[in-house]
């Protein structure tokens, strides 16, 4: 999943969260208050219609004989509402009261529930919003049809007495009123509550919509930011480690764009100078290893590498059973060059015969110089009669060579000595027999090839 869509994602589900937790807090608590809301306003109807009653009757007990409460409440609903107000102002001490039923009326009206749903009536008739325990001031309960397991009226206990609330008429408290139970809405009321409840829901869907597209705009602005950082380490990880990202703000984006283009620099610079160091440090060590296999003087193998050469390709030859010839080349009479011209000129015949050899050997023939006026060549791939004719033009070329050019004194032969590598012999075998056909080529005469 992309940093993008898990932002998204995230701002969503806590935006989800949020409304959801606020729109059902605030609900509960909408809904708990316009219960209390209502119960007071129930509660306030019930005391007026009590002290309404007891000044018809003069007391609770005469009132019960000659009309029910309930009849009361209602037959008070039927004045109050010709008089244009639904409810009293809920002080019982100005509670008015009615004309009282005469005996013969008592039924003639149909009895009502106390209480209407809201603040009106639903098709004429009455249905208790709240019910509530009536009590005298010693805590016997005046309601007819709450008697004890003896039929007697009840006492009220004294958790219940603490939560009376107390019903004056002409300012002593005649009796209290203890609400019981929870609502009993209305249709009207119900609807409120709904309509409530759809405004939460439609809030609700508008805040979670309008958390959808701020995510939206936030993971686009996240993306946009760091798009930049992924582009450029994608180009690190290509090889071209001085990446440059834009810095839009000073916030701690920002920041870490600018630490981040340091960073590239400081890594560009400093791969750039081990680079260069690493460059430095191979050109040294093929300069150490030249110098550790070539000869100082003419520049060509030294004997050492050379050895290490020639066993190789002993071994290449008799895997493949391929011929290979190796040859001892000796200057003649080279002590006397150094004696007769100095040392300096024989160490110019010694370069200019390596540079000769160099060039009339072949792309894969090895030459080195063996020691003092001595030099190895090593011929792979070459049978005897053709190494024979390779060494012999070797010969000639130093014959021929105009050494007047070195000092006018001089003139400079080779002797040559080879032999063919036979299976089983080892390189050092191979060149002991070389030598023992240079000695000879010294032997009948010097400037010639022996094998």
């Amino acid at each position: 999943m992309s940093l993008r869509l898990k932002l998204i994602v995230a701002f969503l589900l806590t935006s989800l969260i949020t409304v959801a937790v606020m729109g059902g807090v605030a609900y509960e608590r909408l809904e708990r208050r316009f219960g209390e809301i209502v119960e007071a306003g129930s509660a306030r109807n019930f005391r007026g219609d009590v002290a309404a009653y007891w000044l018809t009757y003069g007391s609770w007990e005469a009132g019960v004989k000659l009309e029910p409460f309930t009849q009361f409440v209602g037959r008070r609903r039927a004045f109050l509402a010709a008089r244009g107000a639904e409810t009293d102002t809920g002080d019982a001490d100005q509670a008015q009261p009615l004309p009282p039923m005469r005996p013969g009326e008592f039924g003639s009206r149909p009895a009502r529930p106390p209480y209407p749903m809201g603040t009106g009536s639903e098709g004429g008739n009455f249905r208790p919003l709240f019910r509530f325990t009536l009590y005298d001031p010693e805590g016997i309960v005046l309601n007819p049809r709450q008697l004890d397991e003896f039929g007697m009226r009840r006492q009220v206990t004294a958790d219940e007495r603490a939560q009376g609330v107390p019903i004056r008429v002409k300012g002593d408290i005649v009796a209290y009123a203890l609400p019981q139970g929870t609502a009993n809405y209305s249709t009207t009321d119900l609807a409120y509550l709904a309509a409530m409840q759809n405004a939460l829901i439609w809030g609700s869907g508008a805040a979670a919509l309008m958390a959808i597209l701020l995510g939206l705009l936030a993971g686009r602005h996240v993306n946009r930011t760091l798009s930049p950082f992924t582009q450029a380490i994608a180009g690190m990880h290509g090889g071209v480690l001085r990446q440059q990202v834009p810095v839009r703000s000073r916030d701690e984006i920002g920041l870490l764009a600018e630490a981040f283009n340091r960073m590239s620099d400081e890594l560009a610079r400093s791969h750039e100078a081990l680079r260069d160091k690493n460059r430095e440090i191979n050109a040294h060590a093929e300069k150490l290893y030249e110098v550790s296999i070539r000869d100082g003087l003419t520049g060509l193998f030294n004997r050492r590498h050379f050895d290490e050469i020639a066993a190789g390709l002993v071994r290449d030859a008799e895997a493949r059973g391929a011929p290979l010839v190796l040859a001892l080349a000796d200057i003649d009479f080279f002590k006397r060059i150094n004696d007769a011209c100095s040392h300096a000129t024989g160490d110019a015949v010694l370069r200019q015969i390596a540079l000769l050899l160099t060039q009339t050997l072949r792309a894969g023939d090895a030459v080195g110089r063996y020691g003092g006026e001595e030099f190895v060549l090593a011929l792979p791939n070459t049978d005897f009669d053709a190494a024979i004719a390779l060494c012999e033009q070797v010969r000639q070329g130093v014959a021929a060579y105009p050494w007047a050019e070195i000092d006018p004194r001089l003139s400079v032969t080779l002797c040559i000595g080879i032999a063919a590598h036979a299976p089983g012999q080892t390189a050092e075998e191979t060149l002991k027999a070389a030598d023992r056909h240079l000695y000879r080529a010294k032997a009948e005469g010097r400037n010639r090839v022996c094998g």
